[in-house]
């Protein structure tokens, strides 16, 4: 004979603008069916991620600021150029994560020239003394 099991419900207490958010959407699986994410993922939410603050308002159409009042200083200054992108039909998305890809990159290159700085400058010494290797053979 197999043990039983008992699964206890676990209630998480929410604050009240995820609770809007919820009762708005049509429940936790619809919010999460909107935001593309599972529902389990939401249902653990207390209150609303900060990054997620823009998806769950365009989703529900609550703002920002019933969502989140405590964020509410910092929210209208990073998401107001993201509002103004989507009223001209720009992809805010697309061209933060294309300046992020290029930030990334660039730093990535700083790095590697401070790493091998010492590397870069003996060769150009080197270089400079013995000038280049097979440069007899050039045609150039």
């Amino acid at each position: 004979m197999q043990p039983c099991r008992v699964l206890a419900s676990v209630s998480v207490m929410r604050d009240s603008g995820l609770s809007r958010a919820i009762e708005r959407a049509g429940g936790v699986n619809a919010l999460a069916r909107a935001l593309g994410l599972a529902s389990a993922s939401v249902a653990q939410w207390r209150s609303v991620p900060p990054a997620r603050v823009g998806e769950v308002a365009r989703a529900t159409g609550l703002s920002p600021t019933e969502l989140r009042p405590d964020l509410q200083s910092g929210f209208a200054e990073t998401q107001a150029p993201f509002a103004e992108a989507e009223a001209l039909g720009l992809d805010a998305a697309a061209i933060a994560a294309q300046a992020l890809r290029e930030a990334v990159r660039a730093e990535k290159g700083r790095r590697w020239l401070e790493e091998n700085r010492e590397a870069i400058q003996a060769w150009n010494r080197w270089t400079e003394e013995n000038g280049l290797p097979l440069a007899e053979y050039r045609m150039f």
